[in-house]
This record gives C-alpha cells, sequence and structure tokens, in this order.
C-alpha cells in the first residue's frame, strides 16, 4: 500500500486558522499557496468546507470533487461531495459519489449513512435501509442511521417499526430537529394531528429552511387575540400547501383581525378575490404589524385535529369572464374528465407522487368520456408519445400562459364534470374549489392524505384512489375505469 502522502505546510497552516474559528483567513491563505495548497487533495477538502461556511455549495461540491480526482481513495473526500451534491438536488451525481464512499471504505459509517440519505431523497427505501442496518449492526445508537432507518421503514409501510425507530432516534438526539421532523410526519400521516403539527415546528431549525420570522421587531402569533389588531401571514412552502391553508384566514379569529398575506406574485390574484377584507401582496407589507406568522404554522398555533378542520367549500373564486371563456372553448358534449399527471420533476418530493401520461390510458377508452390536459408546463411533452387509442385534448398556447398561477386552471376546472390527478397542487385547487376530484396516491402518501381512507377532512368533494403495491399505477387505473363507467 502506498504510503499517504504528507500535508504541505500551506495546507497545515490554513487548517489551523480553519479550526481556531477563522474561515475567511483560511480561504485567502488556500489562494495565497496556490497549487502549493490546492494541489493536494486536502487542500481542496479544506477549500470545499470554507465554500460551505460561505454558503456557496456550487463551489464547494467541485473542490469536494477535485479533490476525489486527485485522490480516489480520498473517502472525506466522496462523502462531502455526496452530501453537498445531495443539497444541490444533483441527486445521481451524489449518489455515485457515496457508491465510490463505500467502495473505498465499506465498513464507514460516514459513508453508508450519506448513501442512505441519497436513497432515500431518490425514494429507493429498500436500499437505504440496508445501508442504515449496517452502520447499526455496528453502532447501535448511531442518531443518523436511526433516522434513515425509521423514514426508509415509514416509506415501506412498516409503521409500527418506523415510529419505534424514529423514538430511539429522537431520544439519542432530543436537539436534532430532522429526528423530530420525521416523526412529526409519521405522526401526521396517522392521524396525530395535534401532536405531529407540533413537533413539525422542528422544521425551523433545519438547515437551509426559510426563517420562522420575517420582520424585524415583529412578535409571532401564538394564538393572542386579533380582535382589532393586525397580523402579518407569510404565504411558504408550495403552492399546494398555500391552497390548503389559506381556508384559516377565512375563520375565527382571524376575520376579526386587519390582515396582511404575502404571497409569490404569481399566487396573488387567485387569493385576492377568495379573502374578503385580507390585504394579499407580493412584497413584504410596510405598514405597522402587532404579529406575524407563517401560514403553514397556523393549524399547529390553533392545535387544529381532523374534526375541527375548516372543510367548507368553495373558498377560492373563478374569475367569471376566464369561466365563460374555457366553458366556450370547451363545450359541454360528453364526460369532460381534466386530468393532471405531473408535479415538479425538479424536487425530490414529486418522486413517486406523479403518473406517467400512458398509465391514463385505459380511461381514454370509456364510453363518452373526453380526457383534457390539465397540465401547462412540466409533463406536456408525453403528449407527443400517446399509446394507440388515446386521445387527450390540449387548451392551447394561451392557456395558463400568464404570470399568475391557477386563474385559467380554476376556470376549467369549474367547466369541466370531474378531475382526475396525480398529487400536485392541481388536486388541491379542485379540492378548494369544491369540484369533483379523484386523487391518485401512491401506497404511502404525504402526511395530509392520512391511511386507510377514500376521502379528505381538507376537501370533502375529493376522492382517494390509493395503490395497493408501491409503484402500481395500473391497479389504480383500473379502479379508476370502473368507477367511471358509473359516473354520471
Amino acid at each position: 500500500m502506498p504510503k499517504p502522502v504528507p500535508l504541505p505546510p500551506p495546507v497545515i497552516a490554513a487548517f489551523r486558522l480553519y479550526q481556531t474559528d477563522q474561515p475567511e483567513a483560511a480561504f485567502a491563505a488556500l489562494l495565497e499557496a496556490g497549487s502549493g495548497a490546492l494541489g493536494h487533495p486536502a487542500g481542496q477538502l479544506l477549500l470545499g468546507a470554507v465554500l460551505l461556511d460561505r454558503n456557496d455549495p456550487r463551489q464547494a461540491a467541485d473542490a469536494f470533487r477535485r479533490a476525489m480526482l486527485l485522490d480516489p481513495g480520498y473517502g472525506r473526500a466522496c462523502v462531502n461531495a455526496s452530501v453537498v451534491l445531495r443539497r444541490l438536488n444533483r441527486l445521481e451525481q451524489a449518489l455515485r459519489a457515496a457508491n465510490w464512499s463505500v467502495c473505498v471504505d465499506p465498513v464507514s459509517h460516514t459513508a453508508r449513512n450519506a448513501r442512505s440519505a441519497v436513497l432515500l431523497d431518490l425514494d429507493r427505501p429498500g436500499g437505504a435501509v440496508v445501508d442504515a442496518q449496517v452502520v447499526l449492526a455496528g453502532a447501535p445508537d448511531d442518531a443518523e442511521a436511526l433516522l434513515n432507518r425509521g423514514v426508509a421503514l415509514q416509506r415501506l409501510g412498516d409503521f409500527t417499526e418506523a415510529s419505534s425507530v424514529l423514538e430511539m432516534a429522537v431520544r439519542h438526539q432530543p436537539n436534532d430537529p430532522a429526528a423530530r421532523h420525521a416523526r412529526s410526519y409519521l405522526r401526521l400521516l396517522q392521524g396525530d394531528l395535534p401532536d405531529g403539527w407540533r413537533e413539525r415546528e422542528a422544521r425551523w431549525a433545519l438547515p437551509g429552511h426559510a426563517p420562522l420570522l420575517r420582520l424585524v421587531g415583529v412578535p409571532l402569533w401564538t394564538g393572542e387575540p386579533l380582535s382589532g389588531r393586525t397580523i402579518a401571514v407569510f404565504g411558504d412552502e408550495g403552492r399546494g400547501d398555500m391552497i390548503q391553508y389559506v381556508r384559516f384566514l377565512r375563520q375565527p379569529p382571524f376575520d376579526e383581525a386587519r390582515v396582511t398575506l404575502c404571497v409569490p406574485s404569481y399566487m396573488v390574484r387567485l387569493f385576492a378575490g377568495a379573502l374578503s377584507g385580507v390585504d394579499v401582496i407580493a412584497s413584504p407589507p410596510t405598514g405597522r404589524m402587532d404579529f406575524q406568522i407563517p401560514l403553514s404554522r397556523i393549524p399547529s398555533v390553533l392545535g387544529t385535529d381532523i374534526g375541527t378542520i375548516p372543510a367548507s367549500v368553495p373558498y377560492l373564486p373563478v374569475e367569471p369572464e376566464r369561466l365563460e371563456h374555457w366553458r366556450s372553448r370547451i363545450g359541454d358534449h360528453g364526460l369532460r374528465v381534466a386530468i393532471c399527471w405531473q408535479g415538479n420533476p425538479g424536487t425530490p418530493v414529486d418522486r413517486g407522487r406523479s403518473i406517467p401520461l400512458a398509465s391514463f390510458a385505459p380511461l381514454a377508452v370509456v364510453p363518452g368520456v373526453r380526457l383534457i390536459a390539465l397540465q401547462a408546463r412540466h409533463g406536456v411533452d408525453q403528449l407527443a408519445n400517446l399509446p394507440d387509442g388515446m386521445t387527450v385534448e390540449v387548451l392551447g398556447p394561451g392557456f395558463d400562459s400568464g404570470p399568475d398561477s391557477f386563474v385559467d386552471p380554476a376556470a376549467v376546472v369549474q367547466a369541466v364534470d370531474l378531475v382526475i390527478s396525480s398529487d400536485t397542487a392541481l388536486a388541491h385547487l379542485a379540492g378548494a374549489l369544491g369540484r369533483p376530484v379523484w386523487l391518485a396516491l401512491r401506497r404511502v402518501p404525504d402526511f395530509r392524505w392520512l391511511l386507510g381512507r377514500d376521502d379528505s377532512p381538507w376537501y370533502p368533494t375529493m376522492r382517494l384512489f390509493r395503490q395497493s403495491r408501491e409503484g402500481d399505477w395500473d391497479e389504480v387505473v383500473g379502479r379508476m375505469v370502473e368507477a367511471l363507467r358509473d359516473y354520471r
């Protein structure tokens, strides 16, 4: 075995600066030394660490990869590259780096944990649980392996064992927000909403998460009376989440307050017509505010349970002129079924949720059914490769083409007889409009859809079609076909 290359003095000097909490001085020392430091894998490793401290993960990933090229057997660089590439959502590259780190050192717990985490993001829980179990065989209290194993078991549908493992993860690392956040999802999925909401508060401490407070000097609302007070509510999380939670602003105690809702500009037009007395804006409020709160935190503060979800629909508006336009465009013949099959493929959460458009082909042959594409962006390329006998109507280039999300889709949803969707924001839109919507769900779905029921306490007009076997959309669509034959 070759002897390790000694660390060059410039690397040692820069490392000492980094150890004494002088990352900028370490960075300057590395650059000044040039190839004397950066031509050594340890110099690139240190450079990557400093770049991470400077919140530059892309350059950090490049530094770690250069360290790997300089020394392919440098396991620490392989692991670090995997961790940062995962953070950048470059998951296949992250997996390659993690695979190499395990090859370099098969008994490394760090390497196994890194690969387990990437496999979870790639929606491969079977592989993730294997790596976690290898670590736990030698280190039963390894908190990261416990977390990965618990999440993997939940994805595999072993909820009893997942709960036990996540309890151990929290017990061993009570201050780790990732473990408590994972446990919150399992509790919410199993219907324990109050405890789940409370524990989900751990997400605000996760690395890279948006800040809990947006306005300096304005206290967080924790349930104080709001009559005559002003409160800023910030739309956080995704489009579907905002649609789901905006209902709370129509209920007590918010109906007694002066509410300013701050959302991304593309959501302003949809929400402005839904919330009488609420100022919906795209920029931070400038007036005096008594309180502030993220929109998704409201159920936690209110202690919302399944029985207290405000489920009165519709609570979103449809613009009359857009409705008239799309009613005229679609017509009134046949059973008009709008379909949505694809979420945003750029997010790990979409893995396993979206459905190949071709899987909906059996719906197209049900007598009298017209399939109409509700998809406007992601997934529209699949319309060019439909199976023989499958026809899907498109609404043209003007559909949902402006800067405002869901104004046209809301009108189309109102104009058709039924919406069939994968787990996307458009399903939330149809539910919030009080329209008939069938939602196709993977075997272990997102927490909001709960377990073992074909209805949703959030959307009374929604019917849930769950996978019996993970990944089997054909069986789900088959049940939809049978239901559609009797649908009127």
